[in-house]
């Protein structure tokens, strides 16, 4: 059988340069219509790498579960010889970069404390925490929402989650920002250094005394005899804190967008606040439409692989663009309209197959809990600012909101 000779064509414009990111649904309509397969680069900061993508819905979905694109291509094991504890733990360690057999025994494990009982018990505090952080707000004339609403929600659920007490929450706290934060900024270094000697401590406290919390559940989970090692228990805290809390507080934030800019389905939302169908049915299409993640960790190809006709070399790294997905005519009716009722809605906000986002339950129970509680107790909340001067992030595949300054009402 002969080489596939097809050449894959090269986009004409590099993903996370600021033209991209002002308006990446331009440039994957262009995508799926000229180059569903394409060869491009990936710049964040002063970092380019060059990239293969997808951006048609059939392929990132069949993409994200070839066994010829893992996460961690044969010999990854051996990128830990000198790689520093926190870099280790970030990367080679995490659970987002493992692959089968390895991956599903970490998911199986992980899964184990997350039982409906703590499911409800979230939800519950969900709902605490938004009325505590409203009645906090109460009186202020503009307020930026996502900094004093949706960012302290999903923070406070984590760092209860794996049981920081309140006396170390500040140390946590400078921890996670740093492990969200810019790699080349000033002190992140030291700063996740920091993060993991305090998550060590923690662990070891727990094992002495045991909380009613995940990070003990963690610790504890076991099946067949088989137990997570502390490295990959420090490992899921952070795997938690990226899937669990940046996700979300997003989420929270783009759904508050989102609705202000569609009044109708928002209308819809408030006259049915008991519609548990309803809620959830939106927050599927929040995710959709606007999701913040609209890309996964790349995968490297494990060897040439012959796609339709065109071959991607091996050592490739390939990259599946959700957002693009979430927007294919051939995959979704109407896929530029918000419909809070759409159905199905088989979208890839949260992945697919064995790397489905570890955090998407969390994530959509708190962004439903929250927004509900926002709409319900200010039903007239307002942009405190015009439209247009709402301003993203500059991050690759992220649809991330600096600020969200409203007028609660």
């Amino acid at each position: 059988m002969s080489t596939p000779t097809t050449p894959v064509p090269e986009a004409p414009f590099t993903i996370g340069t600021p033209e991209f990111v002002a308006d990446p649904q331009a440039h994957y309509a262009w995508l799926r219509e000229n180059a569903p397969l394409a060869r491009t680069r990936l710049e964040y900061g002063p970092v380019s790498q060059p990239i293969w993508v997808f951006s048609r819905y059939r392929d990132c979905r069949a993409m994200l579960t070839d066994p010829r694109l893992p996460r961690s291509p044969a010999g990854g094991s051996a990128m830990t010889t000198g790689l520093p504890e926190h870099l280790r733990l970030l990367s080679i360690e995490s659970v987002i970069m493992k692959d089968d057999p390895e991956h599903k025994r970490l998911r199986s494990l992980v899964s184990r404390p997350f039982t409906p009982r703590m499911t409800a018990k979230l939800g519950e505090r969900v709902r605490d925490l938004a009325v505590a952080r409203l009645d906090a707000l109460a009186g202020q004339d503009v307020v930026d929402l996502r900094q004093e609403f949706a960012l302290p929600i999903p923070y406070t659920v984590i760092a209860e989650m794996v049981g920081v007490d309140e006396a170390d929450r500040p140390r946590f706290q400078s921890g996670v920002t740093a492990l969200l934060s810019d790699r080349s900024a000033e002190g992140w270094d030291l700063q996740i250094r920091d993060l993991v000697a305090f998550t060590r401590d923690l662990v070891a406290r727990k094992h002495d005394d045991p909380g009613d919390d995940i990070l003990t559940g963690l610790i504890h989970a076991e099946e067949d005899g088989d137990r997570l090692s502390e490295d990959e228990v420090v490992a899921m805290v952070f795997t938690l804190v990226i899937a669990g809390y940046e996700t979300t507080y997003n989420l929270i934030t783009n759904a508050v967008v989102t609705l202000l800019d569609h009044p109708e389905q928002r209308t819809r939302l408030q006259q049915a606040p008991d519609d548990d169908a309803l809620w959830r049915s939106a927050i599927e299409e929040i995710v959709r439409y606007s999701g913040p993640v609209g890309g996964t960790k790349p995968a490297t190809a494990a060897e040439d692989i012959d796609w339709d006709g065109r071959t991607i070399p091996a050592g490739s790294s390939v990259l599946p663009l959700l957002g693009s997905a979430n927007r294919d005519p051939d995959a979704f009716d109407a896929p530029d309209r918000f419909d809070i009722t759409r159905s199905p809605n088989h979208h890839l906000g949260f992945g697919y197959g064995p790397h489905f986002c570890l955090g998407a339950n969390l994530a959509r129970l708190e962004a439903r809990i929250a927004v509900q509680t926002l709409l319900a107790r200010h039903p007239h909340v307002s942009l405190a600012i015009p439209r247009d001067e709402l301003r993203l992030e500059p991050m690759p595949l992220w649809t991330r909101y600096d600020t969200l300054p409203v007028l609660l009402g």
